[in-house]
């Protein structure tokens, strides 16, 4: 399903909920409400995440919601967003499930909880949330008054039963049975569920349950070698960043106003660096383009940038990467996370990394280095009109590499470190695909079920235990 449309619906079905009175008294009642208002409110939160990138109208609603449910309540909740390997059929689901529980619960239309029709906007929100102390107090009185019939009826229905059985002792100890399930019947509905067939045991998510973990094997290795990994990617992303600062530093210069400039090295037979005169690329004997001046300050790769825009592309990268780690090597208390790696992380890295072999492969070696250098091959003085004078380029590659010779081996060397690591990272994430478990399809499908079970069950006002295999109650490491 369209994950932006999901979104919407869920918007649409708080904010129904939110001018809805009526809703929004039980909603402060009873927390079996307010823990499904708080799923929804999640599920946004997800769907507003990077992952998916939904809106409303370009609007992020999730916080408003939010808010409206604090003034609302007038409690205090933690909201974040949920578990982000449910997919979209799976948030559906649970999308469903509130409004089946709404209608069953509080007697609302399906078709008021699900209209799309009226578009609102973040004041609507904050308009509605509120409710006011006269209708408060109205409502508990009629519920007080309802609930005083019904047990006063349900009394004199068993007073009569208990009569006519009175002579039976089996009949009696049935009597008895029947007797205690209306007491509850009658506790459930003190406990605010007005006509709730779900007594307020509404079961939760099966799928949301930091215990069900929907996967085939746990590597036993899996958290050392999301450790190793780690290690690998900030290696990597230490020797880069350390690199392009480096090649930022190393600095030539090319001013012909300086005495010992690589630029009279380059043109050794010109004598009129006083007077004026241009640069010109000559290639093959033809003049090619005119550069007037040329840039008088570049790094050892040719480059006039102080490689700005690379620094900061590398610290974003080495923050990043710090993060990924740390989530890596906290201690997680989900299998889901402790045992699997996500795939679309596993992709970022990847990315960065066959850019991160492409720039770093053209500086692992002196002459690759140098080889940066041969548009100056082609380079020209002209002092006067069609006069040009030729540049001895094998000299001045020679005094550049002898020169700079410290340099270059201080980043041929931080090449070849972020070349290696980086391709041991790449086998790091191949193995991680490998090892990353499957998802078990007949435990997914055994789950929908439960959940289906649970749900029938607890509408009839009846008691449904989940089958406890699918979740673990241990860290039992299988290999």
């Amino acid at each position: 399903m369209d994950n932006k449309k999901i979104y919407i619906s869920i918007s649409h079905l708080l904010f129904n909920i939110n001018k809805n009175d009526k809703l929004k008294y039980f909603l402060r009642k009873e927390e079996a409400f307010r823990k499904e208002v708080i799923k929804l409110i999640d599920l946004l939160l997800l769907l507003e995440s990077d992952k998916f990138k939904c809106r409303y109208n370009r609007k992020k609603v999730a916080a408003e919601f939010a808010k409206a449910y604090v003034k609302i309540t007038k409690v205090s909740n933690r909201f974040e967003a949920a578990d982000d390997d449910i997919n979209s059929e799976e948030i559906y689901a649970e999308y469903s499930r509130v409004v089946t529980f709404i209608n069953e619960n509080y007697k609302v239309m399906r078709k008021t909880l699900t209209n799309e029709e009226e578009i609102f906007t973040i004041e609507d929100i904050e308009s509605n949330a509120k409710l006011s102390s006269d209708y408060v107090k109205k409502m508990d009185e009629k519920l007080d008054e309802e609930a005083k019939e019904k047990a006063e009826k349900e009394a004199k229905e068993n007073a009569e039963k208990e009569k006519a059985n009175s002579d039976k002792k089996k009949t009696n100890s049935s009597t008895e049975n029947m007797n205690q399930e209306n007491f509850n019947q009658q506790q459930n509905f003190f406990g605010g569920n007005m006509g709730g067939n779900m007594g307020g045991n509404v079961p939760p998510n099966i799928f949301m349950n930091p215990k069900f973990y929907p996967f085939k094997t746990k590597p036993k290795y899996m958290p050392l070698i999301k450790k190793l990994f780690t290690v690998l990617m900030l290696a990597t992303i230490i020797f880069y960043v350390a690199l392009v600062v480096y090649i930022g530093t190393v600095r030539v210069d090319l001013s012909y106003k300086n005495d010992d400039s690589l630029i009279k090295v380059l043109f050794p037979t010109f004598d009129g660096w006083n007077s004026s005169f241009d640069y010109w690329f000559v290639v093959d004997g033809k003049v090619s383009q005119n550069y007037g001046k040329i840039s008088t300050n570049l790094d050892i790769f040719a480059k006039s940038s102080t490689n700005v825009g690379s620094i900061i592309f590398a610290i974003f990268y080495l923050l990043w990467f710090g993060y990924m780690g740390y989530t890596f090597w906290k201690k997680q208390d989900s299998s889901r996370l402790k045992y699997r790696v996500s795939g679309f992380t596993l992709l970022i890295v990847a990315i960065f990394i066959f850019f991160l072999l492409f720039e770093v492969s053209g500086s692992i070696s002196k002459d690759l280095i140098m080889n940066k250098w041969d548009s100056y091959q082609y380079l020209k003085i002209s002092p006067s009109k069609d006069v040009f004078i030729d540049n001895d380029f094998s000299k001045f590659i020679e005094t550049l590499s002898s020169t700079y010779s410290s340099q270059i081996s201080i980043i041929t060397s931080l090449s070849i470190c972020a070349l290696v690591s980086s391709i041991l990272t790449l086998m790091g994430a191949l193995m991680l695909v490998v090892v990353n478990p499957k998802k078990d399809v007949q435990k997914i499908m055994k789950a929908r079920t439960e959940q289906t079970n649970a749900t029938m069950a607890a509408m009839q006002g009846k008691h449904y235990e989940i089958d406890p295999s699918l979740f673990d109650e241990d860290e039992q490491e299988q290999s």
